[in-house]
């Protein structure tokens, strides 16, 4: 059997045939316009595929300066709720920064003596003791001792307890490690710490209204009563608040 070969043919051929049939010579005109217009579909189509589009970048655009300063906005209630807090509470906030002033001087006391000591000498190893008896046993068990009577929350109650917080650090690592090492220059650096972080604490009293001072120990009864306060800090462990 015989059959015919498949013919396919576009739009624009069976549109062609279609007009053909209907006869005319002026249909010649528009089977060709619309076999050009097929061919050019064709092309612009291919070039569209195949062309490059360009990649979305990852980064995103800057801030406006109006969300610059939205976020740099300050919260004047949450200032003054803290402000608040500590004027209410700033003398005893206050004591705890003597307490802890007396924790450093004792360690730096204790640390002078050992300064330079011949290592397994006499004063180091009285040094070592010290250190045993003094930083876990009475420094961090003040700290703990505080958030026990004041609960964690005080942490956003109080600008003070950041000061706490810092300076407690230099006391429990910053002057044992300086002393440990015999390094002046690292001693004197703990000291600069020490003296910021003091100063932050007095111009803050003063900025809430609550001036601070710390006793003038030239004066024999400041010093004296000063003692006896240093003395009930590091010797009375459960100290009551």
């Amino acid at each position: 059997m015989l059959t015919r070969p498949k013919v396919t043919i576009g739009l624009a051929g069976t549109l062609a045939l279609a007009l053909f049939a209907c006869g005319g010579g002026e249909n010649k005109d528009i089977v060709s316009a619309m076999k050009k217009a097929d061919e050019e579909e064709v092309v612009v189509t291919k070039k569209t595929d195949g062309e490059e589009r360009e990649i979305p970048s990852s980064e995103l655009p800057g801030p406006t300066p109006e969300e610059l300063a939205a976020w740099d906005r300050k919260d004047p209630e949450g200032e003054k709720h803290l402000y608040k807090w500590d004027k209410n509470n700033a003398k005893k906030m206050q004591t705890y920064w003597k307490e802890l002033r007396c924790l450093r001087d004792k360690m730096k006391e204790e640390g002078e003596k050992a300064f330079g000591a011949e290592p397994g000498g006499t004063e180091q190893q009285q040094w070592e003791q010290f250190k045993q008896g003094f930083i876990d046993p009475v420094v961090d068990s003040w700290q703990q001792r505080l958030f026990a009577a004041e609960g964690q929350d005080i942490l956003t109650k109080s600008k003070y307890i950041s000061n706490i917080i810092e300076a407690h650090e230099l006391v429990m690592n910053g002057y044992p490690k300086a002393y440990n090492d015999g390094d002046e220059i690292e001693v004197k650096r703990q000291d600069a710490l020490w003296t910021v972080v003091e100063n932050k604490v007095m111009d803050y009293s003063d900025k809430i209204g609550a001036p601070f001072k710390l006793p003038d120990l030239e004066d024999p009864k400041q010093l004296k009563k000063w003692d006896k306060f240093c003395h009930e800090v590091i010797f009375s462990k459960k100290k009551k608040r």
